[in-house]
């Protein structure tokens, strides 16, 4: 956590000093308005799913976590394919983007789905009251702010569409995620919060300090490895294609190494005699 704290105290400080170049808000508003448009009504079926998701941690069933994880790995897919491929591909790295987005969704079915190894149920703790307050913030406090900030709500970055949004959803339900959460579903998210917060932050998009305050909490909450993690990615801010590479390269080792080493079958023999149950008559 301390080296996380000193890694962004010393990044974001140098980038007050000298703004990342990034393209003029206005370019980058109407862009987005352009993909809304483009994807609408889109975006009231994501919020509809994301209301399910959050219904299906808060009242769980037999399925519960599964649909959850599954809603959430389509969501993923969609932002990996629908803008990053479809809307934005003359983005800067897009196609690496499309790429770990995606990797993204497999990750959450085989975390959620096929292993569950990842089971969002908030508790009654700090770390679900976090986590709460980041899902709100990705729904309705992240387009709020371009709002009110004198933006039409038709060219701000909303959850459907814009990749940060998405990540701090995500944030708030890994926070929900009973404890340990697997570690390689936090990597593509940390790696999009922090290669593109200092372009966005340097354009004026001030939601996307809300991003950078639920990367660093979220991490800084899975463990220390995490945190050592966010400090590494912190001092690459602003190199998309480091960021994304390390990303997919550590979720893929990640994931073979859970995969090997998980539910180790107990080898099959004999009770020995000393330790077997004995009959107690009365």
């Amino acid at each position: 956590m301390a080296a996380a704290v000193i890694a962004a105290a010393v990044t974001y400080a140098i980038l007050a000093i000298h703004p990342w170049p990034a393209s003029p808000l206005s370019q980058f508003l109407a862009a987005f308005g352009r993909a809304s448009a483009a994807v609408w009504p889109m975006q009231l079926v994501w919020y509809l799913a994301a209301a399910a998701i959050v219904a299906l941690a808060l009242w769980p069933g037999r399925r519960s976590p599964q649909l959850a994880c599954a809603l959430a790995a389509a969501y993923f897919a969609w932002i990996g394919i629908a803008y990053f491929a479809w809307q934005m591909p003359g983005m800067h790295y897009s196609w690496l983007w499309a790429t770990a987005f995606t990797l993204q969704a497999v990750l959450l079915v085989v975390a959620g789905v096929a292993r569950s190894d990842l089971v969002i149920r908030p508790r009654w703790d700090l770390a679900s009251g976090l986590g709460a307050v980041f899902i709100a913030y990705a729904l309705i406090g992240y387009p709020l702010v371009g709002v009110l900030g004198g933006h039409a709500l038709r060219a701000v970055p909303v959850f459907g569409v814009s990749p940060c949004a998405s990540v701090i959803f995500f944030f708030g339900l890994l926070l929900w995620a009973v404890p340990p959460a697997p570690k390689y579903v936090l990597l593509v998210p940390l790696a999009w919060s922090l290669g593109a917060a200092p372009p966005d932050l340097s354009r004026g998009v001030a939601a996307d300090y809300g991003m950078l305050v639920a990367a660093l909490l979220t991490a800084a909450w899975q463990t220390v490895t995490a945190g050592l993690l966010l400090a590494l990615m912190i001092a690459w801010s602003g190199h998309e294609d480091v960021l994304a590479g390390l990303a997919v390269a550590l979720a893929a080792v990640t994931l073979v190494q859970a995969i090997k080493g998980h539910h180790q079958p107990p080898p099959a023999g004999p009770v020995p005699s000393g330790r077997a149950a004995k009959l107690k008559v009365s």
